[in-house]
């Protein structure tokens, strides 16, 4: 099972963002790393509760920036973290309870969403973020 690349077009140019995403990036190929070494069922457990709680902090600082500056596609962007969130809790019990999940499956789930979610998701937002992050102008 491949490790999730970094790549370089999935830089947003928003450093908080691009900062959570790489370690998003590392959870995940952390709970790769213990599925194709078929680590025990609480070292994946573990590692994909991680990545639950990691995504949910990273989600809840984007959504923070949405409402900050009132971000016209707020809803639509939730309703992707929500949805996500959903799925990864959903993996996690059953990890946690000691079932069977489709490790390529959710090794391909987890690499499209990721990818996809930064390159049209995240890196609007972050283009609308950016010009209410440049810093004031100084006064003379």
């Amino acid at each position: 099972m491949a490790q999730f690349s970094w790549t370089e077009d999935l830089y947003t140019g928003n450093s908080m963002i691009d900062g959570d995403h790489r370690q998003l990036v590392s959870l995940v190929n952390a709970l790769f790393e213990a599925m194709e070494n078929n680590l025990d069922a609480d070292r994946m457990s573990r590692a994909m509760n991680a990545l639950v709680a990691y995504a949910a902090e990273h989600f809840g600082r984007e959504e923070a920036e949405m409402e900050r500056v009132q971000y016209v596609a707020s809803l639509a962007h939730q309703a992707e973290h929500a949805k996500l969130l959903h799925q990864l809790a959903e993996l996690a019990q059953r990890l946690g309870a000691g079932g069977r999940i489709n490790i390529p499956a959710v090794s391909d789930f987890l690499s499209a969403w990721l990818r996809d979610h930064i390159l049209t998701a995240d890196i609007k937002l972050a283009a609308a973020l950016k010009p209410l992050c440049s810093p004031a102008p100084q006064a003379h």
